[in-house]
């Protein structure tokens, strides 16, 4: 299990994020967070690794974000391996609340496979809110603010407190493992992952 303290050489925190559009509200409010402290967590510099259809920037920033797109299973699976934290989302947009609880994000499963902890970033009737409280199985931000300090105390314990992030972590790979993955279909991991390279 990787310390989320002693991490990195050159204090970098790597976050592995799915994303869905730059114009979702919870990707603005992710990237204007981040923005408000300068793209640093507790001292470290935040590195973004960006799966999904597009990179979600329309600014000219000297960020640090690595745009995976979509890759294999057992490439992305690689690529999550270099991140410490894992960030999933889901539309907080009212005219998207049917779906939101209905809809399970087919990289959740991944994510929280790898080991890693992950922060679920939706609204509280999301569809795999439930599951994730039951299980303990991710931090779980229920803010879409402009600027959300709760997405950010989110980072900030995990990054803080090595015991949590070792249980949230471990907790999610057991649910993970458990109980979840058969929950995804086929057809609902096909629109995250790429067959092949």
């Amino acid at each position: 299990m990787i310390e989320p303290s002693e991490n990195s050489e050159s204090n970098t925190l790597t976050i592995a994020a799915a994303n869905a559009g730059k114009d979702n509200w919870e990707w603005k409010c992710l990237l204007s967070t981040l923005d408000k402290v300068a793209w640093k967590i507790r001292d470290r510099r935040v590195s973004l690794i960006v799966f999904g259809e597009e990179l979600g920037f329309d600014r000219n920033a000297s960020l640090d974000v690595r745009f995976v797109g979509k890759s294999s299973r057992e490439r992305t699976e690689q690529i999550l391996s270099t991140a410490q934290i894992m960030y999933c989302s889901q539309s907080f947009e009212p005219k998207f609340a049917d779906h939101t609880r209905s809809y399970i994000p087919p990289e959740l499963s991944l994510f929280l496979k790898s080991g890693r902890p992950l922060v679920f970033h939706a609204p509280a009737y999301a569809a795999p809110v439930e599951f994730l409280k039951t299980h303990k199985a991710a931090v779980l931000c229920h803010s879409c603010e402009p600027v959300s300090v709760e997405l950010y105390n989110c980072f900030d314990r995990l990054i803080f407190d090595s015991e949590y992030y070792e249980e949230i972590a471990g907790q999610g790979l057991h649910a993970a493992q458990q109980e979840l993955i058969a929950a995804i279909s086929p057809e609902q991991l096909r629109r995250c992952i790429k067959t092949n390279d």
